[in-house]
């Protein structure tokens, strides 16, 4: 009991830091969130609509696939938008959405038509298309670029039916059939575009569940910025001489200690994730579809993700905190780590949109399954989500970042033994 007591005199000493570092960053996540939702709840709600025309640019990556869902979109939107072409290149990819090129940008990976076919078939979860472009447009372009989302949503989901239909027609068939078919109800024309909510088509998301995802994906910066500075500054007051020369001849063993002492960290980064959690749910409740919208399902699932996320940055903090290093080491260590996970993982620039080599280091750091098992539990990313939960590749990245706290903790008490033996031989 008296080492969680210190535990929180450290805590408490350092608390305007930490409300210095907390504050500032939810903040920023906050108004991101608020940015998001402003867009996303623009949508005219009336049943008659004249969007004006986006542009667009698809990408076909599915060469195995002979490049038959590109053929598809095109020959479907092109009658309700201005289709591009742009260089499968990342930086004209960018150089396209910084400079307005384009409203929004479809991208079909490799072995898309294979997943889709299969999922089509089996009734599976529809394998997603990469969007870029939509969350940046202005007030006028958003309402088109969300018009042709519904547009490629409710696309896919008749090709799907058609498929469903027809277990002998492949992509390209069952594709012509849905054009053909939307040609003659008159459903692809610029004149007024009438929205239904009608059994196989895909229904957007409301605008709240939209922005309770990418505002827990943007929470990954405040959770470790805080989490871990709190962690390391208590850790830190631990490792110090004096304090270990009273544990050393203290009646408690050394792991009992320790152990406490990652108790009380674990009850702060609680604290910082219950503070971050509910930032996000005021945002998302201030959007169209308020936190009922959301979805049970997702909102239970991300919250799981984010607590298993929170107590990973505490292990983390311990594992840095054995070093013993000064506290100005520490903080550069602690934001230096903060800022390229943020980047690294998606939660500021789309996984889809980084180049391979980029995406094959980021996969190795836990923020990166943070950002995905966030996406996954709304079943997708971006004016892609479909609300399902991918409960698969959500329990993948879930239990990935549980095996990463287990290894920091690991690796930060193996740390400490190594690092009291030297001290106490230099001493």
């Amino acid at each position: 009991m008296n080492t969680c007591k210190v535990a929180w005199l450290v805590l408490r000493a350092n608390i305007f830091q930490l409300l210095v570092y907390l504050l500032t960053t939810v903040v920023m996540a906050a108004l991101l969130g608020i940015g998001v939702g402003e867009n996303a709840g623009s949508d005219d709600q009336t049943n008659t609509y004249d969007p004006p025309t986006a542009t667009l640019a698809i990408i076909d990556r599915d060469s195995a696939g002979a490049h038959a869902t590109g053929a598809a979109l095109r020959s479907y939107l092109s009658a309700t938008a201005d289709i591009v072409e742009v260089t499968d290149d990342t930086q004209a990819i960018q150089d396209a959405i910084a400079t307005q090129y384009v409203n929004l940008i479809v991208i079909v990976p490799q072995g898309y038509a294979d997943s889709f076919t299969r999922a089509a078939r089996d009734g599976g979860t529809l394998p997603s298309l990469g969007l870029a472009g939509a969350s940046g447009s202005e007030s006028t372009d958003s309402a088109s670029v969300q018009m042709l989302t519904l547009n490629i949503n409710g696309f896919l989901g008749s090709l799907r039916s058609v498929m469903l239909a027809d277990d002998t027609a492949n992509l390209s068939q069952a594709a012509a059939k849905v054009v053909n078919a939307s040609a003659d109800n008159g459903i692809a024309s610029h004149e007024s575009i009438r929205v239904e909510q009608a059994s196989g088509t895909t229904p957007t998301l409301p605008a709240s569940a939209r922005v309770c995802a990418s505002t827990f994906a943007i929470m990954l910066y405040p959770l470790m910025l805080s989490i871990a500075f709190i962690v390391i500054v208590i850790i830190n007051a631990f490792n110090q001489p004096a304090t270990m020369r009273r544990v050393g001849v203290s009646a408690i063993p050394g792991r009992s200690v320790w152990m406490q002492v990652l108790l009380v960290c674990c009850v702060a980064s609680i604290l910082i994730w219950l503070c971050c959690t509910a930032v996000t749910l005021i945002c998302a409740s201030t959007c169209q579809g308020g936190i009922t919208g959301i979805g049970t399902r997702p909102l239970l699932l991300t919250l799981c993700g984010t607590f298993v996320f929170s107590l990973m940055v505490a292990s983390l903090g311990f594992f840095i905190g054995q070093f013993r290093m000064s506290s100005a080491a520490m903080n550069g260590i602690v934001n230096t780590v903060a800022l390229a996970s943020a980047f690294l993982s998606g939660a500021w620039l789309p996984q889809w949109l980084m180049p391979a080599s980029l995406r094959t280091f980021a996969r190795l750091l836990p923020g990166w399954w943070y950002v995905g098992g966030v996406y996954d539990a709304f079943g997708g990313q971006g004016a892609a989500m479909t609300g399902v939960p991918d409960m698969g590749r959500w329990a993948g990245s879930t239990g990935l970042m549980a095996l990463y706290a287990i290894a920091f903790i690991a690796a930060g008490l193996v740390v400490s033994r190594f690092v009291s033996r030297f001290v106490s031989r230099r001493t």
